[in-house]
């Protein structure tokens, strides 16, 4: 289901809040609803999956991955993305927990995985800090068979200026992401609440949902002893978002990528 499992879940933890107000521009508002429908992998190869994106309105309520396995998202009356529920061959493996602060920015979410998932007994729980020099802290804590909480690590993401995350460092461990982006559009920046989606991503079982304003170009991570990149190579339509790609990791064989919009 994804390129690229070994990126921490707190990876887009932090892009700014979940606000569902308007910007107060009606033009700027309906200049574009570009929403993407289906990502195809590995096209006309033995490999070949497809991704189809389901929605009401601009909220996206699931995910298909085939074989009756999805991610399936729930809201509150509020339009707050409150679940994410992740289903294999139709049994609930996982599912994510979110609350809000005053701000209605994200505060804390929980994992919970269910026996099916192989991760069984386990929680963690994510403690979001918004700090005064423009940089994010995630403190997380596990829980095993229903045990108190207890700490597990923390991480401090920075951003480059807007809403793109550069940096992410685990206190204490010499671990490190670097990301570069492009300058186009996401191929998600349309779809609601895509600040929290983005914070789904990156849990066992989450969507792949990176970024919400550019298209992630490089990913690197490294500690004391590795160093590992993946690259993306955009083709865009004329409008600026990505309808295809190709991504390069080091010692293993490239994924195409096809975007399709509705």
């Amino acid at each position: 289901m994804k390129l690229n499992q070994a990126l921490l879940f707190a990876l887009c933890i932090t892009f700014l809040n979940c606000s569902t107000e308007s910007s107060g521009n009606p033009d700027e508002e309906n200049m574009d609803s570009t929403l993407l429908k289906k990502i195809v992998y590995n096209k006309d190869t033995d490999d070949e999956y497809t991704e189809i994106f389901n929605y009401d309105g601009n909220k996206l309520t699931s995910i298909d991955y085939g074989d009756n396995t999805k991610n399936v998202y729930t809201y509150d009356d509020n339009n707050h993305l409150v679940r994410d529920d992740f289903f294999s061959e139709g049994v609930l493996e996982a599912t994510v927990i979110l609350d809000y602060n005053v701000n209605e920015k994200v505060a804390t979410f929980t994992e919970t995985f269910f026996e099916t998932s192989g991760l069984s007994d386990r929680k963690y729980k994510h403690d979001i800090t918004y700090n005064n020099d423009g940089t994010f802290t995630d403190v997380v804590s596990v829980s095993y068979s229903n045990a108190e909480f207890e700490s597990h690590r923390t991480e401090t993401i920075t951003l480059d200026g807007g809403n793109n995350i550069s940096k992410i460092k685990t206190e204490d461990d010499d671990f490190q992401i670097s990301i570069t982006y492009d300058d186009k559009n996401n191929m998600f920046k349309n779809v609601h609440a895509i600040e929290v989606l983005n914070i789904l991503s990156e849990n066992e079982f989450g969507a792949l949902i990176y970024g919400n304003t550019n298209n992630m170009t490089s990913y690197t991570e490294s500690g004391a002893s590795f160093n590992n990149k993946e690259t993306f190579e955009f083709v865009y339509n004329e409008k600026g978002y990505p309808i295809s790609a190709i991504s390069t990791s080091i010692g293993e064989s490239d994924d195409t990528l096809e975007f399709i919009y509705e």
